[in-house]
């Protein structure tokens, strides 16, 4: 179960750097980007920092040879719950990031 569990945290993590790394950033020699779409950019890159940032700190635990219970989980499938909920708020975010890309006109 603990490679399982590790294949699901590795590509939770990885989906999450994928997404801060397609971002979109608004040309500085561009038209000027309304403040509201800025905000709701870096609110999404802060949400996606703060998920790595978890998704990292479980990566080492679980390296560092911790069991699930020293970690805080209960049983695999509360470990799985978790990723599952983060993957779909990655989703979530990526969505809302490609639609704020094409708000000021550079698609992703």
């Amino acid at each position: 179960m603990d490679a399982e569990l590790q294949g699901e945290l590795d590509a939770c993590l990885g989906a999450a750097k994928e997404v801060l790394d397609g971002l979109p950033e608004p040309l500085a020699s561009g038209p000027e980007v309304d403040p509201a779409i800025k905000a709701r950019l870096q609110w999404i890159e802060r949400q996606l920092l703060n998920m790595t940032a978890k998704l990292k700190a479980m990566q080492e635990d679980m390296e560092a040879g911790l069991s699930l219970n020293e970690m805080g989980f209960a049983d695999p499938q509360e470990m799985l719950d978790l990723l599952n909920d983060m993957r779909v708020q990655i989703a979530q975010l990526k969505a809302m990031s490609l639609a704020l890309g094409r708000s000021f006109g550079r698609g992703l």
